[in-house]
């Protein structure tokens, strides 16, 4: 089951995202928890301490060269995945901040083919989408 968790700023959606990532985690976990807002709280509301997000990848992978015979896809999913921060029954993955003022396009790229890579290890995903509805627009919760 794929959950987000959307709508007008400063309405709470963070806390509900978490309150439902809690449960679902006492239910039947395992639960991914998304956080799709580049504010980046749900780490927090969950108690977990969070470390890169993919924003800090995005910038790696255009500030460095890439490890000899990779391809970039495949050095970004690598490190996505190594940005997960890993909880009892719950794992959170971060998207940090975008490429520029009002731009989140790549960042929701890769965090939309990593949501579809990372479906089948979960029962449940909450994602915790930023204020508005542009995310609709993105596809970033298809």
């Amino acid at each position: 089951m794929i959950v987000a968790v959307s709508g007008k700023g400063g309405t709470g959606k963070t806390t509900i995202a978490a309150l439902l990532v809690r449960k679902l985690m006492r239910m039947d976990g395992p639960v991914l928890a998304v956080d799709a807002d580049p504010n980046s709280n749900l780490g927090e509301q969950l108690g977990m301490e969070v470390g890169e997000t993919i924003g800090d990848i995005r910038e790696e992978v255009l500030e460095e060269e890439l490890p000899p015979g990779m391809t970039k896809d495949r050095y970004l999913e690598l490190r996505i995945q190594e940005t997960l921060t890993e909880g009892e029954g719950v794992d959170l993955l971060t998207m940090g901040r975008p490429e520029g003022p009002g731009c989140y396009c790549y960042v929701n790229h890769l965090l939309r083919g990593f949501l579809d890579r990372l479906s089948k290890n979960y029962r449940h995903i909450v994602v915790d989408n930023e204020a508005g509805m542009e995310h609709l627009s993105r596809r970033t919760t298809r």
